[in-house]
């Protein structure tokens, strides 16, 4: 299992010591979660997904991006919210965010001005269709204390629709080591966690949040034990 900081020393040492770049990383991540989405039985099979996807500042929310794209490119309709400026969006996140608005899917800001009643509609709104999916790539593993606006609304309004749920890594608002649960925090149906469960799932609280955990591959190692003792020296 996963806690806090061995979540980010993941990265860390795929990067530094394996060589894998960070835009695989999260290439990996965001497609494993697609997948999983793809693939799981829905009660109206004849029906293609109706996605909304709420993608936070960071990682998480370039993670969402990707999933987004695997998700438009296999004819599912998506909609992304935004919970930054898109001028403000940098690194691997700001490169598959710009991929997105190449392939045109539909993306918009969150209005902080929303009421909640406001909010719960334009979550459920998907044209002549309804949304039968959030996926919450929020804020990762990293977040910790009580969720602030606009987040906090979000989640209070994806958690009243009857939709069904998807979390990348962690359901926003659990926190990462501990398991203990903010309000309010994400409730999802699934929870597609990177390369190993994470402390906090052991947490009796976590599991009605967390639904069912599927660990998803991102391209490193699982063992990180071994990882730790990997000769970084320069192969000739």
């Amino acid at each position: 299992m996963l806690d806090r900081e061995m979540s980010r020393r993941v990265d860390e040492i795929a990067v530094n010591e394996l060589g894998v770049p960070s835009l695989i990383l999260m290439e990996n991540a965001g497609r494993s979660c697609a997948e999983c989405l793809l693939n799981w039985p829905l009660a109206d099979k004849h029906r293609e997904p109706s996605v909304l996807v709420l993608c936070g500042p960071g990682n998480n929310g370039g993670d969402g991006f990707v999933i987004a794209r695997h998700l438009t490119l296999a004819n599912c309709r998506v909609r992304v919210m935004l919970f930054q400026e898109i001028a403000k969006y940098t690194g691997d996140a700001r490169v598959n965010l710009e991929v997105l608005l190449q392939l045109g899917t539909e993306i918009e800001p969150f209005d902080p001005e929303w009421s909640e009643a406001e909010t719960i509609q334009k979550f459920s709104e998907f044209g002549t269709q309804s949304t039968n999916w959030v996926v919450d790539a929020l804020l990762g593993t990293g977040a910790r204390g009580v969720l602030r606006p606009p987040i906090a609304k979000a989640i209070s309004a994806a958690n009243h629709l009857a939709v069904n749920k998807l979390a990348v890594d962690i359901p926003t608002g659990l926190d990462c080591d501990s398991g203990e649960a903010s309000e309010p925090t994400f409730r999802a149906d699934v929870t597609c966690t990177m390369v190993d469960e994470k402390m906090g799932f052991e947490n009796a609280i976590a599991h009605q949040f967390t639904g069912t955990i599927v660990v998803v591959g991102i391209g490193v190692p699982v063992d990180l034990a071994s990882l730790k003792q990997i000769d970084t020296e320069t192969v000739d």
